[in-house]
């Protein structure tokens, strides 16, 4: 039988963010993940005439959540939010923790609880099709801030996701590339850099990233086996390098 999941379509809302729109195509019904605005997902689902059959939150942050009571009155659809942000997302109809296993009509995850950005953050893996949805945890050459969490707690997060399969896509669910682009060519020319990544797989990126966006599309999902080659914070070897990078980054 073939995967119920024919593809993930990306809305865009705000300035970079990403809406994921898990698609059956088969029984048109759709899965919503991280649904910061609620008109465009609407008008997308309405469009497409997909059922709405549940909503995925990766953690508590209101460009993540800020369209989810509005979606979940409209279609009816539950709500699956991080045990740790039962108090922030209080609204959720199930609270989901490291190891569980969510079915949704016929889309089947694994979550993985990745702290750093939050304490509470989760990731949702899909075994089948080597999916990754990973909220604000890596990014395209860059990964996320620390607004809850420690060094020590982000950077076993980012060596999770390094052990998952090569050909794992990761959506992240902010356009954040090209900026990070600059950071890592920023880092290559530091005489004191800790980290020496690959600079030809980086051109290589760039170019490919350069031809993307020129025609508005997105750097997002990200190919796993091409980050681990040139994105600095996945080739930190221990807290301290990737303390260095990240402190870093937050200057620039």
């Amino acid at each position: 039988m073939a995967p119920a999941v024919s593809r993930v379509e990306l809305v865009p809302i705000f300035e970079d963010n990403y809406v994921f729109v898990l698609v059956d195509e088969g029984k048109k019904e759709a899965l919503v993940v991280d649904p910061g605005e609620a008109k465009a997902v609407a008008s997308y689902l309405q469009r497409e005439g997909l059922s709405l059959k549940g909503i995925l939150l990766t953690h508590h942050h209101s460009d993540h959540v800020g369209g989810v009571k509005e979606l979940k009155s409209s279609f009816s659809a539950p709500v699956f939010a991080p045990q740790k942000n039962k108090n922030q997302i209080s609204y959720a109809d199930q609270f989901v923790k490291e190891g569980d296993e969510i079915s949704v009509g016929g889309f089947s995850f694994s979550v993985m609880e990745l702290p750093g950005h939050t304490l509470g953050h989760v990731a949702y893996w899909n075994q089948t099709k080597k999916w990754l949805f990973s909220g604000d945890v890596l990014f395209g050459l860059g990964c996320g801030r620390l607004f809850e969490g420690t060094y020590e707690q982000m950077y076993q997060s980012l060596q999770r996701i390094k052990s998952l399969p090569s050909e794992t896509l990761v959506y992240c669910t902010h356009e954040y590339t090209e900026t990070n682009l600059h950071f890592c060519k920023m880092l290559s020319n530091l005489d004191d850099s800790p980290i020496t990544g690959d600079d030809e797989g980086l051109a290589l990126y760039e170019n490919e990233l350069t031809n993307r966006r020129s025609l508005n599309l997105p750097s997002v999902p990200l190919k796993l086996f091409i980050e681990k080659k040139v994105n600095p914070f996945l080739l930190a070897r221990n807290v301290q390098q990737f303390t260095y990078l990240r402190e870093l980054r937050n200057k620039q």
